[in-house]
């Protein structure tokens, strides 16, 4: 099958929900003992709608606070992107794993940069982006931004995500702090339209003018803005496991990934949360292609638009 041999490039993955019971009984095999067990972690599947998704996020805000926890889970994760043909990721840390001390901040960063360069093994790029929420105050972004542009500035992040309740929390009060991000360089990605509406998305493309937008399914309920988003070509992250599972799309024959599809628009697909959602690169594809009729060409051009609408313009080897 198709899906099984192409290149694949992701730009929708959090460090935060790549755990699943088989890296952490890996981690305990090697001796080192996780902050949650596996038994816990199973214990919260299947996640099947958003308050399940919520439940899974919260036990694992165990492992959280400190990126060099992540180092077996990444390196388990990014064994399984090389046999999957992942020829390039962008993946999300959350701010709490960012020390506030500079210092600190930079040496930990560059540390880890390291590491996550020699884990490629020349056979996969790997690069990073922060993501903050929604929910959190302007005054706590404007602190982060500083951090972010310290870690920009050394080579060490390309990006920032907005994420996060998209109800009752708009992108307008961080507006200033994203503009000032984009102004220093930084690539812009705002999750909007997942678990609200047509609203979301504008809200995002007024205040936060983003490179690319995380899911996005409530633009195709809108002509208007479907149309502004086809002319003006903004990257959609599409993660159809992901959208079903937390509720955002009733069933996965529904997902406007086939509409995307047939519209032309400028899309990838992602996994978004693999360890939550107990899926992946491959598994995403052979959905689209079993489910929605993906083909060679439609696989080739969705490497080409998430190349493309990558936040690191320098490529590496094999790329």
């Amino acid at each position: 099958m198709s899906y099984q041999h192409v290149s694949k490039v992701e730009l929708h993955c959090h460090l935060d929900g790549i755990a699943d019971p088989s890296i952490l009984r890996a981690m305990q095999a090697t001796g080192v003992q996780p902050a949650i067990s596996p038994e816990t972690l199973e214990a919260l599947y299947p996640v099947d709608d958003y308050d399940g998704f919520v439940r899974w996020m919260s036990a694992h805000q165990a492992l959280e606070g400190d990126l060099d926890t992540f180092r077996p889970i990444l390196a388990a994760h990014l064994d399984r992107l090389r046999s999957q043909q992942v020829v390039y990721t962008e993946i999300t840390i959350g701010a709490g794993e960012l020390p506030r001390d500079r210092g600190e901040l930079v040496d930990k960063f560059r540390a880890f940069r390291d590491w996550v360069t020699t884990m490629e093994e020349g056979r996969l790029q790997v690069e990073f982006l922060v993501g903050f929420s929604r929910h959190r105050p302007a005054e706590f972004a404007e602190e982060l931004a500083g951090r972010i542009l310290v870690l920009h500035e050394a080579g060490l992040i390309v990006g920032v995500v907005l994420a996060g309740p998209e109800q009752g929390h708009p992108v307008r009060p961080v507006r200033r702090t994203l503009q000032r991000l984009r102004e220093a360089g930084l690539g812009i990605e705002i999750h909007a339209g997942e678990w609200a509406g047509p609203e979301s998305v504008w809200d995002a493309l007024e205040h936060g003018i983003p490179h690319r937008l995380g899911h996005g399914v409530a633009i195709f309920q809108d002509p208007r803005l479907l149309e502004r988003v086809r002319e003006e070509r903004i990257h959609l992250e599409m993660c159809p496991t992901s959208n079903v599972k937390t509720g955002s799309v009733p069933r996965i024959d529904e997902h406007p990934v086939r509409l995307a599809k047939e519209l032309g628009l400028d899309f990838s697909i992602n996994t978004d949360d693999p360890g939550a959602f107990q899926t992946s690169m491959e598994g995403e594809f052979r959905l689209v292609e079993e489910l929605f009729g993906f083909q060679d060409e439609d696989f080739e051009k969705i490497r080409r638009n998430a190349l493309e609408a990558r936040f690191q313009p320098a490529l590496r080897p094999p790329l």
